[in-house]
């Protein structure tokens, strides 16, 4: 069969005549193809939204402890924010999925715009010969346009229900001091497990939808893994990048003022930290890189487009404002806390009322 698949690999087909452009890493010489794609789920978008996961998160770490010494973080505008977007991504999917129904080869043209460098032969034999792309059928670019543009709201579901099911293990596996001192308000909870709860029902209903039960589960698997593969992936960069400046500044540091058993020590750290770049840090880029795996889908949207900065700069303002107010908190926090442990407890009082 010869499918939108084929198309997504320029490189390999005719495209004499035509101009790449700047945006759309899939269809570069074929903008026709992004026609019905918006904004909503644009890069400017999408780190807004990290930022205010961002800003929820440090919001609510360093919450205030109340009368009885523990935090209760409740509703808050960032967090209303941080779940209507993937609560309203969710609802979109669930109306694209629905006009979707009936299509042939939706499933398949979702997961392969979705993760272009997988092989697949394995689901069909498709057509080898190079195509020209300035003759496309009219159901292969209907069929184009319906998936790239139902990518923009799956991603984004994928992504907060992995965010979101983080909190569960989180907290239940947490130490219980750390689980006594730390207690989300009931409305604060309740509203991100509803929207949790209902965004895990719409992927259930989109998967059921596409009609293809074995490239269903393997768009499950490949999309369920790719955040956390992200995120293992940048920590562990994070993490080298930061150790190899710190040894290496420390090993000339101690150099310069003449220690060189310190300077000795450190310059073996460093070397330990080019092991880790070369085992852990650069493969895992390079495979993100060679595979073609995007947290951002591909909507020939550019972070430039000024409705993607403005909504940037409100993440950021967002963000920010959050931090800045946390920072200047931690100190009177922290006295109150040392208030808070002089006082006797409610057991202390009595058994020294008790007492004789």
């Amino acid at each position: 069969m010869t499918s939108i698949c084929n198309y997504s690999h320029p490189e390999l087909q005719i495209t004499d005549g035509l101009v790449r452009q700047k945006t759309g890493a899939l269809f570069p010489y074929n903008p026709e193809f992004y026609d019905n794609v918006t904004g909503l789920y644009g890069p400017g978008t999408i780190y807004c939204w990290y930022m205010l996961l961002g800003s929820v998160l440090a919001g609510w770490l360093f919450c205030p402890l109340d009368d009885d010494g523990v935090r209760k973080p409740g509703l808050s505008n960032d967090l209303l924010g941080a779940l209507a977007y993937p609560a309203f991504a969710a609802t979109d999917l669930l109306i694209q999925a629905m006009r979707m129904l009936g299509t042939k080869h939706r499933a398949l043209a979702i997961f392969c715009l979705r993760f272009p460098a997988t092989e697949l032969n394995g689901f069909g034999p498709f057509n080898s010969t190079q195509l020209d792309l300035t003759d496309i059928p009219p159901d292969v670019l209907s069929l184009g346009q319906r998936a790239i543009d139902i990518t923009g709201p799956l991603t984004i579901c994928y992504t907060a229900a992995a965010a979101f099911f983080t909190f569960i293990p989180v907290y239940c596996l947490a130490e219980p001091h750390w689980v006594r001192s730390w207690q989300p308000k009931a409305t604060a909870a309740t509203l991100l497990c509803v929207a949790y709860v209902y965004i895990l029902l719409v992927l259930v209903i989109f998967h059921l939808s596409l009609g293809d039960l074995g490239v269903s589960l393997i768009l499950v698997l490949y999309e369920a893994m790719l955040p956390y593969e992200f995120f293992v992936i940048y920590a562990t960069n994070f993490a080298v990048a930061v150790a190899l400046v710190s040894s290496f500044i420390s090993t000339l540091w101690n150099l310069c003022m003449g220690k060189r058993a310190e300077a000795a020590e450190n310059l073996k750290t460093f070397g330990s930290c080019l092991l880790a770049a070369g085992f852990l840090a650069i493969p895992g880029a390079l495979g993100i890189y060679f595979n073609k795996l995007r947290l951002i889908p591909d909507l020939a949207v550019s972070v430039r487009e000024r409705d993607q900065l403005a909504t940037l700069i409100v993440g950021a303002v967002t963000l920010a404002f959050t931090l800045f107010h946390t920072w200047f908190k931690i100190p009177e926090r922290k006295a109150g806390e040392e208030e808070m442990q002089m006082l006797p407890t409610t057991e202390t009082a009595g058994d020294t009322q008790g007492s004789p």
